[in-house]
């Protein structure tokens, strides 16, 4: 989708397109010098949206809200990759780590 394509689907202008760009906020793709947005853009706008206009978030809110959607994203991933190593992993080296996962819910009390 393009910058129109974009905008005329949430109902935005330029100038708050640009702005949201700018703060990094959104993060399309470049194909020969035009973004091209993706369906993770459009929600990611919609999240935006529903935080300035619907909840009255300001800028330094939506930086700091869309900083910990993306930490949150990324510790996801992480932990994706982690538990696919695991699965790789022999009998022994499995319950190994279970038995430590379950030592250190013991003494966080979970």
């Amino acid at each position: 989708m393009d910058d129109r394509e974009f905008r005329r689907f949430l109902k935005i202008d330029v100038a708050v397109l640009e702005v949201w760009v700018e703060q990094g906020w959104l993060l399309p793709q470049t194909r020969d010098g035009a973004r091209d947005f993706c369906d993770t853009d459009v929600a990611r706008a919609q999240l935006i949206l529903d935080l300035t206009r619907d909840m009255g978030v300001n800028d330094a809110g939506v930086d700091l809200i869309m900083d910990l959607i993306d930490q949150i994203h990324g510790l996801r991933q992480t932990l994706r990759e982690m538990l696919a190593a695991m699965k790789e992993q022999d009998a022994e080296v499995k319950r190994r780590i279970r038995g430590k996962l379950d030592e250190l819910s013991e003494v966080r009390g979970l």
